[in-house]
């Protein structure tokens, strides 16, 4: 997207990116999307995520906003090829697109597809953070939330895969076998990559980094195209192969 001057924005700016891909969404999709969804028991799933803004920037520590110079991409993805496809045509033919009521212009329009190895084996790097958790409650009847870290493998894998064939059952309506379909192998991940976001009034830790995905090619295409993870539409859990993006410092 190119800035017509510099955009400015709260350094916790998810919610703001996600009332803008809603604005540029079909509307009858962004509906549904937003009331709807697609239901699995008493969740319920988007099917979409996005990246977070990628572009030359300065944060302002005194404000806690960030400012991106001159242009900035961003990444949206979902396993709804027709809503893509359509929000690729909104996007070219809008002439007043605004983030934050900031008006930006989009210069270009990339489709990316991947091609998963026959070996099922392929390196991600996640472009918004990756999050999963558990809830419960404590002695004195309040909920609280444990997010766990990659390097928790046993249960982060676990809960990657058991939140990945929640998705694919809903979408697709096809019963998986219980056994481990899908691995996730932290590769490159530092406490740099730990990332606490705030939205909404809540605190989600998520982290980025380098990862190997294992399962079958399918499974993994599903699931790249979804994003990793819980929060997927608020900016959570995108991820994508490693060759396709530019090389981290």
């Amino acid at each position: 997207m190119k800035l017509n001057k510099p955009l400015t924005l709260p350094v916790q700016y998810n919610h703001l990116l996600q009332s803008f891909i809603y604005s540029i969404f079909p509307q009858e999709e962004a509906t549904f999307l937003h009331d709807i969804g697609f239901k699995h028991q008493k969740r319920v799933y988007k099917l979409f995520s996005f990246s977070q803004l990628q572009g030359r920037s300065n944060y302002d520590k005194k404000n806690k906003t960030i400012t991106f110079a001159d242009e900035v991409v961003l990444t949206v993805s979902s396993i709804l090829q027709n809503l893509i496809e359509k929000t690729a045509n909104n996007v070219l033919l809008s002439k007043n697109l605004q983030i934050n009521g900031q008006k930006v212009n989009i210069q270009g329009i990339e489709f990316r597809d991947f091609t998963i190895p026959e070996d099922g084996v392929i390196h991600i790097r996640a472009v918004s953070p990756i999050t999963v958790y558990s809830t419960y409650k404590r002695r004195d009847g309040r909920k609280a939330t444990h997010y766990f870290k990659p390097e928790d493998r046993g249960v982060f894998e676990h809960l990657i895969e058991e939140n990945f064939v929640r998705k694919y059952e809903t979408f697709t309506g096809e019963k998986l076998p219980q056994q481990s379909l899908v691995g996730l192998k932290p590769v490159r991940v530092t406490e740099r990559d730990k990332v606490v976001t705030r939205y909404k009034g809540t605190w989600i830790t998520g982290w980025l980094g380098e990862y190997e995905l294992s399962g079958r090619p399918e499974h993994l295409h599903f699931l790249l195209s979804v994003a990793l993870g819980m929060k997927n539409s608020i900016g959570m859990g995108l991820c994508l192969p490693k060759d396709i993006l530019p090389k981290r410092d």
